[in-house]
């Protein structure tokens, strides 16, 4: 026997680049994310910026309630692949109403997301090296994993350019900012999968 879902989800696979929502597409529909990572980009100066990224088990779409008639920023897939499930708002409304027990599940999703964000905000402050190893410290805390020799290594999908977005900075000062960081022994590989030594870390 199928078991239930909370609400009425409709599941779709995403790969690489997909976008799940365009850029000054209004949302009519809440998403969660259920494996992969997502990030939100916006355009700065003609550039294309990360302002925060979507993990798994967050909800995102919350412009679906916004009373602004369009946005500037986009939701993009960044892992290999990515399952998000979707729901209508006015389905999710409904669902609510009937089980009231969800809506703090979702409002502490919605917070714990955008504390991640205000936190972006100072985060852009700090000098270029600074904000590349906070960066990676934030991802492995995510999305890293422990190797074999108990190193933290995260997935191959953090890349130069991928920091260089979420950091607003070129891509030359986050390679210079690697280099640094590998010779103190923060780092043990700076080439993807990027590794973070675990020693460094516990002793900060």
């Amino acid at each position: 026997m199928k078991k239930k879902r909370p609400f009425d989800w409709t599941e779709k696979h995403y790969v690489k680049n997909n976008l799940i929502i365009d850029e000054y597409d209004k949302a009519k529909t809440l998403y969660y994310v259920v494996s992969g990572v997502i990030c939100v980009e916006i355009l700065n100066d003609d550039k294309r910026y990360i302002s925060s990224f979507i993990f798994q088990n967050d909800f995102f779409g919350l412009d679906s309630f916004s009373t602004f008639k369009q946005k500037t920023h986009s939701v993009r897939v960044i892992s290999e692949e990515a399952t998000i499930f979707s729901i209508p708002k006015t389905i999710l409304l409904n669902t609510l109403n009937e089980v009231p027990n969800y809506y703090e599940l979702l409002l502490t999703n919605f917070a714990d997301i955008f504390q991640r964000h205000y936190s972006y905000f100072e985060f852009l402050h700090l000098p270029t090296a600074a904000r590349i190893k906070q960066a990676l410290s934030y991802l492995s805390d995510h999305i890293g994993h422990l190797t074999e020799t108990e190193q933290i290594e995260l997935p191959t999908f953090v890349t130069q350019e991928i920091l260089s977005k979420f950091c607003r900075t070129s891509q030359s000062r986050v390679s210079i900012s690697l280099n640094e960081l590998e010779k103190t022994g923060w780092l043990l590989k700076k080439k993807v999968p990027i590794t973070i030594n675990s020693e460094e870390v516990e002793l900060e």
